[in-house]
Parts: structure tokens; C-alpha cells; sequence
């Protein structure tokens, strides 16, 4: 399945299930090299599930990022905020 039409499904995915199937996806990648067959034949096998396994390191990735985005966004309300606070008190000082 190509990753395109599975985005909408991975968006819908708790953080739980998505690691869940990618686990679930890179040990039925493994197996299929450990099966005792041909590389080219493991590889043709295994690369449904590979590509599907990129989709959902994909999302994981995308909301890593968004959070990240969050937190630094905060990160810097939170200084601006403490900054506005020390220059507020100092000129109540004065």
C-alpha cells in the first residue's frame, strides 16, 4: 500500500498503535529474510512491508517534529513571559 493512501489512516492512530505497528511491521520484515529463501526473494517479499514501515516512521517523525515546533514555541512564551516580568519588577523598583 503506497504511503499516500495510508497518511489519513497513520493520522488517526494513537502514539501506542503506530509504534505497535511499526514494531509489528520491521519483525515481519525480518522474518522474511530469515526464511531460508533467496535474498532477491526475501527483498521482493519484505518490501511492501518496508514501504509501509517508512509511512509509519514517517508519521512518528511528523509528530515528533510537531511537537518539538510546540515545546520550543513554549520554551520561548515562557522566557518572554519571565523576561517581561524581571523588567516590570526592576522598573517598579525604580
Amino acid at each position: 500500500m503506497p504511503p499516500a493512501t495510508m497518511a489519513p489512516d497513520l493520522r488517526r492512530l494513537s502514539k501506542r498503535e503506530l509504534y505497535a505497528r511499526y514494531a509489528d511491521l520491521q519483525q515481519r520484515a525480518h522474518a522474511c529474510y530469515e526464511e531460508g529463501i533467496a535474498f532477491d526473494q526475501a527483498s521482493a517479499k519484505a518490501a511492501p512491508l518496508i514501504t509501509q514501515a517508512d509511512a509509519v516512521a514517517t508519521e512518528i517523525v511528523r509528530r515528533a517534529r510537531r511537537t518539538a515546533r510546540w515545546s520550543r514555541a513554549l520554551a520561548y512564551a515562557a522566557a518572554a513571559i519571565a523576561v517581561a516580568l524581571i523588567v516590570w519588577r526592576a522598573v517598579a523598583q525604580s
